[in-house]
């Protein structure tokens, strides 16, 4: 269990004190920006092997226990996180690595949705598995993930706002951090069309691949 709980402490560690703090300008200034991107990446990939190993080695230390009827409220979250992730990936965002500044980017999209749809994602992964999986190595290991999927984008938004500036509150007057609530104040509107149709057909297969052999690859049925 120490091993898993250096593990996540080193995941949480490596955004929140090297890349979402003060501490990254001075790193920057040494290694330079794409060797910084290139180390912050090798690190955060290391991390979630070890948090991987860790979990697998840790003992079953139960709280509530297997949450069978929350099973099904897990499996749509699940299901969304299959349409965030690979739908994030093709309107240019500015949060998406830093790689566009705010002032080149046309909102459309996902991003009219919102701003932080792969780290939602992400965020709605770890939260499905928090409910159901009462023990304490999963308490560890997802609600990591569920913290970090949807806490740090309050923390990239101070970052990318110190970053760029004004042109970064022009840009975050289009969209927003929560999903649709840019939309339900007018800021901004659902547009079908600009959505990738066949990022989320690819989603929709994964996510009923993975349900149908979630319990010979990972040991528990996601339904019963």
């Amino acid at each position: 269990m120490n091993s898993l709980a250096a593990a996540c402490f080193f995941f949480l560690g490596m955004h929140w004190i090297v890349s979402g703090s003060p501490l990254r300008a001075p790193i920057v200034k040494i290694f330079g920006e794409t060797l910084f991107k290139v180390l912050f990446s090798i690190s955060i990939f290391i991390a979630l092997i070890w948090m991987g190993l860790a979990y697998k080695a840790a003992p079953y230390m139960a709280t509530w226990g297997t949450a069978e009827a929350l099973k099904p409220v897990s499996a749509v979250l699940i299901f969304f996180t299959f349409l965030l992730l690979p739908m994030s990936i093709f309107d240019k965002n500015p949060t998406l690595m830093g790689l566009v500044p705010p002032d080149q980017v046309s909102t459309r999209g996902m991003v009219r949705i919102t701003r932080h749809a792969g780290l939602i994602g992400l965020g709605l992964w770890g939260l499905a598995h928090f409910m159901v999986n009462g023990d304490w190595a999963s308490h560890l290991l997802f609600g990591t993930i569920a913290f970090e999927g949807l806490i740090a984008p309050m923390n990239l938004d101070r970052k990318y706002r110190a970053r760029y500036g004004e042109s970064w509150d022009k840009f975050t007057e289009q969209t927003s951090y929560l999903p649709f609530v840019a939309i339900l104040n007018k800021r901004n509107k659902l547009v079908l069309s600009e959505l990738n149709i066949w990022a989320a057909l690819a989603g929709i297969v994964l996510f009923l691949v993975v349900l149908n052999y979630h319990q010979s690859w990972f040991g528990g049925s996601p339904l019963s």
